[in-house]
């Protein structure tokens, strides 16, 4: 949020683009959606209730939108995005690498659909 308000284009920080700021509404709508997902499969599993299902959906949805967020950070930091001295860059990497980690959305979306048509 610093970045976007302090990078300036066409003499004006970015932040007062329209396509900007629906970039940004965006990337909070699917953050919010992911960390209740995830709230949800942690309660359940609190109450003893584990439905692997929702840890699958969980896990492949808040992965995917850790990606697709800092994807858009990086794009948002232009070419800052790319060197270390930003964290987006490192960011973008870990969530790459969550995305992968313990089960691909591929197997994750083979476990919904598994439960989905009741195996």
């Amino acid at each position: 949020m610093d970045y976007v308000q302090e990078r300036e284009a066409f003499g004006r920080v970015i932040s007062s683009f329209q396509g900007i700021r629906f970039k940004l509404a965006e990337m909070e709508t699917r953050t919010q959606a992911a960390r209740n997902l995830v709230y949800k499969a942690a309660w359940e599993l609190d109450q003893g209730q584990l439905e692997r299902k929702n840890v699958a959906v969980a896990k492949w949805y808040a992965a995917e939108t850790g990606v697709k967020v800092a994807d858009e950070a990086v794009q948002l930091h232009g070419g800052y995005g790319y060197i270390d001295e930003y964290d987006v860059e490192r960011f973008w990497r870990a969530s790459k690498a969550i995305e992968i980690y313990e089960g691909t959305k591929e197997i994750e979306k083979t476990i919904v659909a598994d439960r989905l048509l009741g195996k």
